[in-house]
């Protein structure tokens, strides 16, 4: 059993007990410096026995905690490109290596949309209904999540921002944020630090923060008010964003359910609009 402890907690995490969820938190918000610690460390963090961390640990398919330890030490520099080009494994021949990465991105749907609770969604899909404007932020890989979900949003409903935009200038594009807008922020690792920030502001004006993000993240989500979280193991050199790309198109698909005629009114004044312009291939 190969799969990393994020995943491993997100697929058992709705059987998890009061102390279970406490354990479990404490080691994603260290995960960097989990080897660090020893098993006694953890179940003190959590404030559990150090019998009920070890059925813990258990549960999630490890011998023990060195077991975690050491899968962690091994994976220590996980999210940079540099780590998985060092050579850890061999080079698969092009057949299996394709096999592998489907095999990877279909895991990482089906752990995703399992762990995904229902009533979040539609509560997302709701609120960006809702919203006077919805402003869309994302950095690094989260940037390319970001403009796709921007593409997708602005052809069903009007007000859709991308931030930060063609300017880079972050503060003037979200000085006009307000009680009435929504956030959509993706959260994905390897963090940048302008995340706090953004989201701190969109709290002090009332905005509501929606969170696309990875099983790893802490910090941000308890910041939000809507968090959904997408697996993105990567089966070689990167992390894969099949599932985060999956759910916004879902997400924005919905949201045109729900809109109903006001979608279709957009929609039909884009495709006029591609008519007369003739910057389409028919």
């Amino acid at each position: 059993m190969n799969t990393s402890l994020q995943d491993r907690i997100l697929q058992f995490q709705s059987q998890f007990t009061e102390s279970e969820r406490r354990l479990a938190d404490v080691m994603l918000s260290c995960s960097d410096q989990l080897a660090s610690y020893s098993a006694t460390e953890i179940a003190q963090m959590a404030g559990v026995s150090k019998a009920t961390a070890a059925r813990f640990f258990r549960t999630l398919g490890y011998e023990n905690f060195n077991d975690v330890r050491s899968q962690v030490r091994d994976a220590a520099d996980r999210g940079s490109p540099l780590y998985e080009l060092a050579g850890v494994q061999p080079v698969a021949a092009p057949a299996d290596s394709l096999e592998k990465h489907l095999a990877n991105d279909l895991q990482n749907l089906a752990n995703t949309l399992k762990a995904l609770d229902p009533d979040t969604v539609r509560q997302t899909i709701a609120a960006l209904a809702k919203a006077r404007r919805v402003f869309v932020g994302g950095f690094r890989n989260g940037r390319v999540l970001a403009q796709y979900a921007w593409a997708l949003l602005t052809q069903v409903r009007s007000e859709v921002l991308l931030v930060p935009g063609a300017g880079l200038n972050l503060a003037e594009d979200l000085a006009d944020l307000g009680a009435d807008d929504v956030l959509l922020v993706m959260d994905f690792r390897r963090r940048v630090t302008l995340l706090r920030p953004m989201i701190e502001h969109a709290s002090q004006v009332g905005a509501k923060v929606i969170i696309l993000t990875d099983p790893s993240a802490i910090e941000l989500p308890a910041r939000a008010d809507l968090v959904l979280r997408c697996v993105n193991h990567g089966s070689a050199v990167f992390d894969s964003y099949v599932a985060a790309m999956s759910l916004i198109n879902h997400l924005c698909s919905s949201l045109a359910v729900t809109m109903g005629e006001r979608a279709r009114k957009r929609l039909k004044a884009i495709e006029t609009l591609h008519d007369h312009y003739g910057d389409l291939h028919r």
